[in-house]
């Protein structure tokens, strides 16, 4: 179904949706909105001098493009940025949006990214050759929840930005455990093959993408962006950078993938 006509079939949802159930802020409660004007401004967003290797916020000293948090570490994809810190009100509308059943965040929360996205998407020498894609989840997982919420923000992003395709790429196809509570070399070890290429919709694109953008709700560790990027740079042969809407500051405790 074409992009312009799935959207207005969702907007049509949302209104009967928003009659019968009034949107209620998710950071306090407050109703006819998902997000008030208070907790908006709560929001803490990531600035220009985060690490633009690994994302990590605040200023930190660089040796060759790399901080201090990721000097010395190798990892698949070649830039990350995030909109906000994962904290406050931007955790609030992750875990809403992924676990909570409101899909409908997920236009609110690429309207709040969208300035993040399109300054990084303007950093490209040729964005037009640019391709956004997305982390899956397990068809069984996606089935249970009704939705992918990495796709339902990639999809929002990439509408209405001239000639960006939006599209699918990567499967995952083993159903792993939570990884919330494992450290980093846990995660990775949990995501170890757990992601292939959908060779299938590679070959639908009917063209190879000289940059990927690739899209999820929250950035902990990267072990999930670094497990899916090796994918799709070994499969494609572009580079992958990595955009998501909120991204966990190291020594917070603050972490959810």
């Amino acid at each position: 179904m074409p992009a312009f006509f799935e959207r207005w079939r969702e907007g049509v949802v949302e209104s009967v949706l928003g009659v019968l159930f009034p949107p209620r802020c998710v950071g306090c409660g407050e109703f006819e909105t998902y997000l008030c004007s208070r907790c908006r401004e709560a929001l803490e967003m990531v600035g220009r001098d985060a690490c633009p290797r690994c994302g990590e916020p605040g200023a930190r000293a660089l040796l060759a493009g790399r901080c201090s948090y990721c000097l010395g570490r190798e990892v698949a994809f070649a830039g990350t940025r995030s909109a906000f810190v994962h904290a406050g009100p931007a955790r609030r509308l992750v875990l809403e949006l992924k676990s909570g059943g409101q899909r409908v965040l997920g236009r609110t929360m690429a309207q709040l990214a969208r300035g993040a996205f399109l300054d990084l998407m303007a950093s490209f020498p040729s964005p037009g050759e640019s391709l956004v894609t997305w982390v899956p989840c397990h068809p069984r997982v996606q089935r249970r929840r009704g939705y992918n919420q990495a796709e339902v923000l990639a999809r929002e992003l990439a509408f209405g930005v001239p000639g960006l395709l939006a599209a699918g790429l990567v499967r995952k196809r083993a159903q792993t455990r939570e990884q919330k509570g494992l450290d980093r070399a846990g995660r990775r070890g949990n995501l170890r093959g757990a992601f292939a290429l959908d060779e299938k919709a590679a070959s639908a694109l009917g063209f190879r993408p000289r940059l990927i953008v690739l899209v999820d709700d929250v950035l902990t560790t990267g072990a999930t962006a670094e497990e899916v990027s090796s994918v799709l740079t070994t499969g494609l042969g572009a580079p992958v950078h990595v955009f998501t809407f909120s991204r966990a500051v190291s020594g917070r405790p603050e972490s959810h993938d």
